[in-house]
């Protein structure tokens, strides 16, 4: 057969390949898209009493994680209750996870490593808005209130602070934000106790809300991305989880939150192993008896049926590089 015989079959199974590198870009897109529908689309909800159920930790393959992150573990976590969805924000009391949704839940779980592991969940029954609203009891972001008082919680939609009580029965205080600019659903991603003061993360990579006791201000935030949520180090240094979205999915890094006196801006960014759709939305950090860090990390669901709560344990190679990670791919404009 002559060369040009050869060419004029690939010339037609070229095009079919090409046509389908398209049709799945265009469908990953969509997929992105639906995963980011305005949360009032979703239906509002009854309360419902509090809950102790059993919880199921699923093995799963995750691509490798670049160095010096090091891919420990990643589960898909299912619990029977309708409110272990939109999982948000991510915190580790006393040996137990804690997180918030966007259905206004509370939800405290075990650890992987549970013989008998359970997840506790109750409605936060007081915040902004009429409860079971879905609009106006959005919970993203959550933070241990450094006086010791309870916890603080960062809702968007209302842009607002609320303080509960450690045992979450009443709320305290609440802050208006006041960023009536934000968009709706693009708010209080990330929460940062630092000493006297809030940090409040806007999704938008690009503002701080400082809330302290001279009141509230707003600083310029260079993130290079989106922000979908921050946590302290073990040594004090903050970090931020990032996020971009694109044709081919969603991308995520963690970076370390640096300030230079006139504004916030992320430092060197390491990319998070992860399949295409999966949204990390939580991050909190513990310290190893080794002295690494573990990051652990989970995954918003956005109640889609494409979409998987997924857990994964991440650990730093060493807290003394915790300044001056090194960089792999990241945000375009991400610079140290």
């Amino acid at each position: 057969m002559s060369d040009s015989q050869l060419n004029g079959a690939e010339q037609p199974l070229q095009l079919s390949f090409r046509k389908l590198w398209i049709f799945n870009g265009l469908l990953a897109g969509l997929a992105v898209v639906l995963a980011y529908l305005p949360i009032h689309e979703l239906p509002d909800r009854k309360g419902r009493p509090p809950a102790l159920i059993p919880l199921s930790f699923q093995a799963v393959e995750l691509g490798p994680a670049a160095a010096p992150l090091h891919l420990a573990g990643s589960w898909i976590v299912i619990a029977g209750d309708p409110r272990f969805h939109g999982l948000s924000g991510l915190v580790i009391d006393r040996d137990r996870f804690l997180a918030v949704s966007d259905l206004g839940a509370l939800v405290s779980f075990d650890l992987p490593t549970a013989s008998r592991p359970k997840a506790y969940i109750r409605d936060l029954t007081e915040g902004p808005g009429r409860f079971g609203n879905k609009w106006s009891r959005d919970a993203e972001s959550i933070a241990r209130d450094e006086h010791g008082r309870g916890w603080w919680v960062g809702f968007e939609q209302t842009h607002s602070l609320w303080l509960y009580d450690p045992s979450f029965d009443h709320s305290i205080v609440s802050i208006d934000l006041k960023q009536h600019e934000w968009p709706d659903n693009r708010g209080a991603e990330g929460l940062l106790a630092m000493k006297r003061r809030l940090l409040v993360v806007a999704e938008n990579g690009g503002d701080v809300i400082d809330v302290g006791p001279d009141g509230v201000r707003r600083l310029p935030l260079d993130a290079g991305a989106e922000v979908a949520d921050a946590a302290m180090a073990p040594n004090g240094t903050p970090w931020l989880l990032l996020r971009s979205k694109g044709a081919d999915g969603i991308r995520q890094w963690i970076a370390p939150l640096l300030f230079d006196g006139r504004q916030y801006r992320a430092g060197a960014a390491l990319q998070l192993p992860k399949d295409a759709l999966d949204n990390y939305e939580g991050m909190a950090i513990a310290s190893l008896p080794d002295g690494r860090w573990r990051f652990w990390i989970i995954t918003d669901d956005g109640h889609r049926f494409m979409a998987r709560t997924l857990l994964v344990a991440l650990d730093y190679e060493s807290a003394a590089h915790s300044k001056s990670p090194a960089t792999s791919a990241g945000p375009s404009n991400n610079r140290l």
